[in-house]
């Protein structure tokens, strides 16, 4: 394998589609080398042409090699400014080039100029955030490159320990999470471990999750959400049990066909709301007529309070 080299930036990429240019064309655009004090050369631009290359079964290439008077940041950036001009960074090649700019530049001076370079807000915490990614496994940053784990959740996933990440990027890498699903998912399990002094990979691990995931009948949106109300039981018990005494007494009520009643969120509020799907005039008064009869109606505010009751 050749090594990458102290200015490569790129990371989990597809060779293929190189590999077949250069197999019928040659290498169009030389790579740049730069020589080291011990007389070696590391490569600062064309780094994937080499590595396909090399594929090929190739025993070398014709390649350019920049002035003596190039220094570690000359070339950092010239490879930078190459790469600007043909593709987009992935979010763990923008924390490869940061990680580097780092040893050679002041953090104010990457905040103000190559921040914005890179599309990143131009602020510490993301600069920090980026970097952070630098200290992930190889394979949750995989799953970061090809967005099946979320910016936000990485940025995370550094206040926790290596087999919760490894244990908490498989589930999201199997399944489709949308950016907030995930939030709301690493929420309740770091929540639930902390709480029940459990570790994240066992709470993943449990059965009422694996089941869910084993299960042939559910499509993969079905199983996000599945997984979602699992956990959300789990972290908030007194409150799943308080809605579903609310869905039992609703249920007993025998409210008229398209007549909903709403609680106030987590139950903390004291103003319920009525919804009446309707499209005569008749029909309404029809349903406000039957509603007006039912005489646990006014005990809609206590059902909650029922919770274990059946």
């Amino acid at each position: 394998m050749l090594p990458d080299g102290p200015f490569c930036m790129s990371f989990d990429f597809d060779l293929e589609i190189l590999k077949k240019s250069i197999s019928k064309y040659g290498i169009i655009n030389p790579p740049y080398l730069i020589k080291n004090l011990d007389n070696s050369y590391s490569v600062v631009t064309g780094y994937k042409r080499l590595l396909a290359a090399h594929e090929l079964g190739w025993k070398g290439a014709e390649c350019n090699v920049l002035p003596d008077s190039f220094t570690e940041l000359d070339a950092l950036l010239f490879n930078l400014d190459d790469n600007l001009l043909h593709r987009e960074f992935n979010s763990i090649e923008k924390a490869m080039i940061l990680d580097r700019l780092v040893n050679v530049l002041k953090k104010e001076e990457i905040i103000e100029k190559y921040l914005p370079l890179l599309t990143i807000p131009a602020n510490r915490h993301s600069l920090l955030l980026y970097l952070n990614l630098n200290m992930l496994e190889e394979i949750v940053k995989v799953s970061v490159a090809r967005n099946a784990v979320s910016l936000k959740v990485a940025g995370l996933m550094a206040n926790i320990d290596r087999e919760s990440r490894l244990g908490i990027s498989s589930l999201f890498n199997s399944l489709k999470f949308s950016i907030n699903q995930q939030v709301q998912l690493f929420q309740y399990l770091e929540e639930i471990s902390r709480r029940e002094g459990q570790a994240i990979t066992d709470i993943i691990d449990s059965s009422d999750v694996q089941e869910i995931l084993a299960d042939t009948t559910m499509n993969k949106p079905q199983k996000v959400k599945a997984i979602t109300a699992v956990l959300k039981n789990r972290r908030f018990p007194l409150l799943s049990e308080a809605h579903m005494a609310f869905k039992n007494g609703l249920d007993r009520l025998s409210l008229p066909s398209g007549v909903n009643i709403i609680s106030p969120p987590f139950f903390e509020g004291v103003n319920y709301r009525l919804e009446i799907d309707f499209s005569r005039g008749e029909e309404l008064t029809d349903k406000i007529n039957k509603l007006h009869k039912l005489a646990e109606l006014s005990e809609v505010p206590n059902f909650w309070k029922g919770r274990g009751d059946t």
